[in-house]
């Protein structure tokens, strides 16, 4: 039997979504087991990732906000659907590794649905460096054309298991994502693809997606 638990899909807070994707994290390598979830967030909010710690307790902003054990930069949530998976040690060498299996997932399940996903070729800048997420889209991302289709990023812990989670934008507001980061709304524009404009249903995404973790997970599970 595939060690893969999906877990159903949740609304919570900012803080109880991180909570439980740190705890799966610790699941996976407790048992040995890869957990997979997608999950909603109650309230539009803001993440930080884990190196903005001094940006995320200084940022005045009216809305909830929450410091993420992974890395990037800040994005907005709310207007999105997030996923989350967890594996043991021993499976992935690192974070590029499992960073390429997911979105490589995610472009196989866009086009799947007639969407022309690709992975990002821009190479300018430092990803970790950038205070937003979805300004530019960064080398081996999954976009559509020159805009991010999905935001993800990466944890490894020290005793070798990890945790990618990340969004997919089901709608974007330019002007009031303007205001919550604290920039040009005219910038944010062109800088997302959400769901609607590229015709794709979230359930039928989550579905898909979902069916295609796990026979690729199958696959790469017989080859260890």
């Amino acid at each position: 039997m595939l060690p893969l638990e999906v877990l159903p899909f949740s609304q919570n807070s900012p803080e109880r979504n991180m909570e439980i994707d740190i705890s799966l994290a610790e699941e996976s390598e407790r048992r040995g087991v890869f957990h997979f979830r997608w999950y909603g967030w109650k309230k539009l909010s803001l993440s930080f990732g884990y190196s903005q710690r001094v940006l995320f307790e200084t940022y005045g902003v009216d809305v909830p906000k929450v410091l993420r054990p992974t890395g990037g930069g800040i994005l907005i949530h709310g207007w999105d659907i997030s996923y989350a998976f967890t594996t043991p040690s021993g499976v992935f060498v690192s974070v590029l590794d499992l960073y390429r299996f997911v979105s490589k997932i995610f472009v196989e399940t866009f086009r799947g649905l007639g969407i022309n996903a690709t992975f990002s070729r821009n190479k300018k800048g430092d990803y970790r460096q950038r205070v937003l997420c979805q300004l530019v889209p960064t080398f081996g991302e999954v976009v559509v054309g020159n805009k991010k289709l999905v935001a993800s990023a990466v944890r490894e812990f020290k005793r070798g298991n990890f945790l990618i989670h990340g969004s997919v934008y089901i709608a974007y507001n330019p002007p009031l994502a303007g205001k919550l980061l604290k920039t040009d709304p005219e910038v944010l524009k062109n800088t997302v693809a959400t769901l609607s404009e590229v015709g794709v249903k979230k359930a039928l995404l989550m579905e898909r997606f979902t069916e295609n973790l796990k026979s690729e997970l199958e696959k790469l599970l017989k080859t260890l």
